[in-house]
């Protein structure tokens, strides 16, 4: 379900006013005053970068839940950090010989090194559509004469090793596709479908139809039931078995094909089982098991024969930013820690001093917004956007990524 937020609010309420012909302190006079804000939390700030002047000035400095805005920060950074045109790699690689018959004695690899959006379809320029891009990698096999494999398949997680769950995020949004922590190997942007027939009358029970992939061996508890609302407020909760989901709350009654979308908890372990049956499919055979490694032993020597590459950086920013889309946004911090050496807190901190940006108050969770106890002030978006605007090579880049509100993106 999507709620406007009070910062589209204001913006509305903003030109509604000024073409008024108020002045600013009227119109925040007027936005404060709303009866719908008596309970609620504000901190406004604004400044005119063309005469250096503040505009709005409402508890600037009042550190609140930014929710989807705390994307400004990842974006902004990996753009300083890496440049609008880097790109992210993973590496196929091999250990062990090749016998003349075909016959790889050894090990295969899928090397990780942080692309957010492998395999993903809102890049099939770089991809392909649905699992093409593990076609591509078993035509690369090929060229090397390997027909069968008598070690193993591993996914190779080293570089950022095992990624947690940030310990602030809920329950009930780790197992839907927005509460993906990521991996050190993304695959098909982490998410899974499911699909539902709903029931004709309300409280009617529905009926799960389908779930793409088909082949992710999770198993579903289905309490969802029909609703004459409008909304989806149906949500995916882990259980102990790590392959046994619940499904509960509501969809819209009277529909054949109502879909939601889960998280993958483990895509790399995903990815190994998908590559080896596109594998199998080609006649490839697979002697050995499917591994993942976190700690991959440097003593073994494997050859790398192919890399394949993600989609400029600035284009995986905009994504996350017009789209709203969480996991990039993480993956995005991951990098951005590696670079820096320090954790999520510490390298924003750095970044925003580095900047004369005022960093009291700021407290950050994670890098999407995702968490409640995330707290940044106005001050300190105002702050990102204008060094951005002034200073930053990027600034083109970034700011064709935000959305416009009425025009595109979440905001539409």
């Amino acid at each position: 379900m999507k709620r406007p937020s009070i910062f589209f609010l204001f913006i509305i309420l903003c030109f509604s006013l000024f073409s008024q012909n108020k002045t600013a302190q009227e119109v925040l006079d007027n936005f404060i005053s709303e009866k719908e804000l008596k309970n609620a939390s504000i901190s406004i700030y604004a400044e005119n970068l063309s005469n250096n002047t503040i505009i709005f000035d409402y508890n600037s400095h009042l550190a609140l839940a930014p929710a989807s805005v705390l994307k400004l920060l990842p974006t902004s950074m990996a753009l300083e950090l890496f440049g609008a045109e880097h790109k992210f790699k993973t590496e196929l690689a091999y250990s062990g010989n090749i016998t003349a018959d075909g016959v790889l004695n050894g090990d295969l690899y899928i090397i990780g090194y942080g692309d957010p959006c492998l395999g993903s379809q809102n890049f099939t320029a770089n991809y392909g559509k649905d699992f093409e891009i593990l076609q591509t990698w078993t035509n690369e096999i090929k060229k090397l004469n390997i027909k069968k494999i008598k070690g193993n398949i591993i996914a190779d997680i080293s570089y950022f090793g095992e990624i947690p769950i940030p310990d602030n995020w809920i329950w009930e949004d780790i197992a839907n596709y927005y509460g993906n922590q990521g991996s050190t190997l993304n695959f098909i942007d982490n998410l899974y479908y499911l699909h539902f027939k709903t029931g004709q009358t309300n409280g009617s029970p529905t009926i799960i139809t389908k779930v793409e992939p088909e082949d992710l061996g999770y198993r579903f508890d289905n309490q969802v039931v029909a609703s004459s609302t409008i909304w989806d407020d149906a949500f995916i909760y882990f259980t102990n078995d790590k392959n046994q989901m619940q499904v509960k709350g509501s969809l819209v009654w009277k529909k054949n094909d109502f879909t939601i979308k889960g998280s993958i908890r483990e895509p790399e372990k995903y990815l190994v089982k998908a590559f080896a049956r596109t594998l199998n499919s080609n006649g490839i055979n697979l002697e050995g098991n499917l591994k993942v490694v976190d700690n991959f032993d440097t003593n073994i020597y494997r050859k790398v024969f192919y890399t394949c590459f993600s989609p400029i950086l600035s284009e995986i920013v905009d994504y996350t930013n017009i789209r709203s889309f969480n996991l990039y946004a993480e993956i995005l911090a991951q990098h951005i820690m590696k670079k820096t050496g320090k954790s999520w807190n510490e390298s924003v901190i750095e970044f925003l001093g580095k900047k004369s940006i005022d960093i009291d108050g700021l407290k950050l969770s994670d890098a999407c917004g995702l968490s409640r106890f995330n707290a940044i002030t106005s001050r300190q978006i105002v702050g990102i956007l204008k060094y951005m605007k002034l200073n930053s090579a990027n600034k083109d880049k970034f700011f064709t990524s935000l959305p416009i509100a009425g025009t595109n993106g979440t905001m539409s």
